[in-house]
């Protein structure tokens, strides 16, 4: 075919198809937090490697079995009957350390071992209790042996390789058992002389060792020791958990000698081995659940922007604002703009703190004067301030008063989260009164901050939290506490992160500011991979399932293919735990199956009709411009070489480089 025949029927096709959506469409998308019908499967490799714990002590075939041991998890989000989509499958490793390596561990824990001594009462010079050991009739004193938590995480980390190598996708769970290895640990005569019930009763020494670690509120400067954990770990990807060490006050749990003497097991038997291999199973199980593969607490979105608008608003009477702080001093906007762009290091992350005076708000003075009961929680001892009054007033479920403060975008652009901190006079604190509080109290009655799904909300005291340290127990005056660590926790919440100690609390002695015990000032890796295993998993679950519905044909095939290329590329980084260099693929993948199934479904609409009939009729139009230009063309051609006087036939006349007319006798 001619190319003037092609040219016009080329525009026309062009101009029809040019017609369909964009491929990449750039407007934001609502989000809609639901969880995905199509299940993705990630696999997770548990590296368990035993330190004090022979083979032989141990059935390993029972320990890794569906019973002692889960095979695999559905990831639920807690906040609703939802579950993400993703079942995790585990495969364990089981290492044991060798003599020597557990003798050079045991060696470097006595070299950075603190001893201290306690009584029931505060009688040391730090005025130390352990809480668990408190019986005065029983006990004389309580050795305690400290060893810093965070030298021997980082001891553990920087000698891997005597322990092989880490897992290509997965975690690190060291379980140690150090009774015997020169570590002071509790035994069962102790133990049984301290529980027994006596009349008379004669005192005893007990021993026991801990990990502990010391932070400093980075607001207001309050110290505070954190010193009876069995375990630790969270700035990298292991976790170390001590069966010997403790007990703690805090979970209760009783060490492996102790525990398995109490059960009446003989350890040297085959039945000993299945009754340890069930009891390090169970802490096991507790550190997958809890921290290698959680459950999210709020669905986790993507968005381009994440911006944290937090009010802080004081409630404190004049008196308590004369004496200070000030409320500017009470948070920092760095730490908490730095923490949350730990979460999600694609996307910008903005943090903006507006201050003011609760009778700046005419309307929320009221509501907090009639929230502020006389109420007493019967646990804490504090009044309180009647949570959900307050959050009634703010939300739009109920009367929708946030509105007056920020109008909440939830798009794959931006995302708001709102968060309202108020500094209360006194000791109050935020509660819920209900009926049963009455009868049979509760300790969680009240509540320093909450995340509520569509917003946050915090209460701190001038008494309990900012002027704290002048109080007895503490020691340090003009020393408090502040939004900060508070704010980054139930931030951490609205983010979709949960607390760390859901299914054991041993977890909560991990380092990150979700748990409750360790005061952490920052999120754990495991939290930073929750949040970006999510991210992915949301754009990934979305692209897969968009794909599986959507028809290929001439016009989204291309997009069809791009979209299952960084699928491809996604999963390849995400099967290796890169998931923050994942994200930029999984949502590349996201767009263009969209896309794909933007033109799938735009297939019968009656605008490709018409450009479907547009195509038809520019053909025909093509097909008979073309005919029209080349008959134009050859007629001219024929008159071209005839005499355009007589009609004749034309000769070329070289000589004169002329057509000429024989008939005419003359040229042309």
């Amino acid at each position: 075919m001619r190319s003037s025949l092609v040219l016009p029927i080329a525009l026309i096709v062009l101009l029809s198809v040019v017609q369909f959506p964009s491929v990449y469409s750039q407007s934001p998308r609502l989000i809609n937090e639901q969880g995905f019908g199509l299940n993705r499967s990630a696999s997770l490799t548990i590296k368990i490697v035993f330190l004090g714990i022979s083979p032989d002590e141990l059935n390993s075939t029972y320990l890794k079995s569906n019973i002692t041991v889960p095979p695999l998890k559905y990831q639920a989000i807690l906040a609703g009957p939802l579950n993400t989509g993703v079942v995790f499958n585990f495969n364990y490793q089981l290492v044991f350390a060798d003599n020597s390596t557990v003798n050079k561990f045991a060696q470097y824990l006595l070299s950075i071992q603190k001893p201290e001594n306690t009584t029931s009462t505060p009688g040391s010079p730090s005025g130390l209790v352990n809480p668990y050991f408190t019986n005065s009739s029983t006990l004389s004193v309580a050795q305690n042996y400290f060893y810093n938590a965070d030298k021997v995480e980082s001891w553990l980390g920087s000698n891997m390789t005597l322990f092989g190598e880490n897992p290509v996708s997965g975690y690190t769970l060291f379980v140690a058992d150090l009774h015997s290895h020169r570590i002071p640990s509790l035994n069962y005569t102790e133990y049984q002389n301290y529980v027994t019930p006596c009349r008379p009763c004669t005192p005893h020494v007990v021993q026991a060792h801990y990990y502990n670690r010391t932070v400093t509120d980075p607001d207001l400067g309050l110290v505070m020791t954190r010193h009876f954990m069995t375990g630790w770990g969270g700035s990298g990807r292991l976790y170390y958990m001590d069966l010997s060490a403790g007990p703690s006050y805090w979970t209760n749990e009783l060490p492996v000698q102790v525990a398995s003497q109490l059960r009446g097991i003989d350890m040297s038997t085959y039945y000993g081995q299945l009754w340890r291999s069930k009891f390090i199973g169970s802490y096991i199980t507790g550190a997958v659940n809890n921290l290698f593969a959680p459950d999210q607490l709020y669905p986790v979105n993507y968005a381009q922007n994440y911006n944290l608008q937090l009010f802080v608003i004081d409630n404190r009477t004049t008196a308590e604002k004369s004496q200070g702080p000030k409320l500017t001093a009470t948070i920092n906007e760095t730490m908490i703009q730095e923490n949350l762009a730990s979460l999600v290091p694609f996307a910008g992350v903005a943090v903006h703190i507006n201050y003011a005076n609760v009778t700046d708000y005419p309307r929320l003075a009221a509501i907090m004067a009639n929230a502020t009961t006389r109420i007493i929680d019967p646990v804490s001892g504090r009044p309180i301030v009647d949570g959900d009054l307050v959050y009634n007033w703010f939300t739009t479920s109920a009367l929708g008063h946030i509105t007056n403060f920020i109008n909440v975008t939830r798009t794959t652009s931006t995302i708001d989260v709102p968060a309202f901190l108020f500094a209360f006079k006194g000791n109050y604190t935020f509660g819920v009164p209900v009926k049963e509080d009455i009868g049979s109290p509760n300790i969680y009655g009240t509540f320093g901050g909450e995340a509520l799904g569509d917003m946050v909300l915090i209460g701190l005291s001038q008494q309990a939290d900012f002027t704290i340290g002048n109080n007895s127990t503490y020691s340090q005056s003009g020393k408090g506490a502040g939004f900060t660590h508070d704010a980054i926790h139930e931030l951490g919440h609205a983010m979709g992160l949960n607390h760390p100690f859901i299914y054991d609390l041993t977890e909560d002695f991990t380092d990150t500011v979700m748990g409750y015990y360790a005061y952490s000032l920052n999120y754990s890796q495991f939290d930073r991979d929750s949040i970006l295993r999510g991210v992915n998993d949301e754009l990934l679950s979305f692209a897969i399932q968009a794909l599986s519905t959507t028809q290929s044909t001439i016009f989204n095939s291309g997009d069809i293919s791009t979209a299952n290329q960084n699928i491809a590329q996604a999963e390849s980084l995400y099967n290796t735990m890169d998931y923050a260099g994942a994200v930029q693929y999984s949502l590349a993948a996201a767009e263009a199956a969209n896309a794909a199934q933007q033109l799938a479904n735009s297939a019968i609409s009656p605008a490709v009709v018409f450009g479907l009939v547009g195509v038809v009729i520019g053909a025909a139009i093509g097909i008979l411009l073309g005919y029209l230009i080349f008959r134009r063309r050859k007629s001219a051609g024929i008159q071209y070489n005839r005499c355009p006087t007589c009609q004749k036939p034309l000769r070329w006349d070289p000589a004169q480089m002329r057509w000429y007319c024989d008939t005419c006798q003359k040229p042309v």
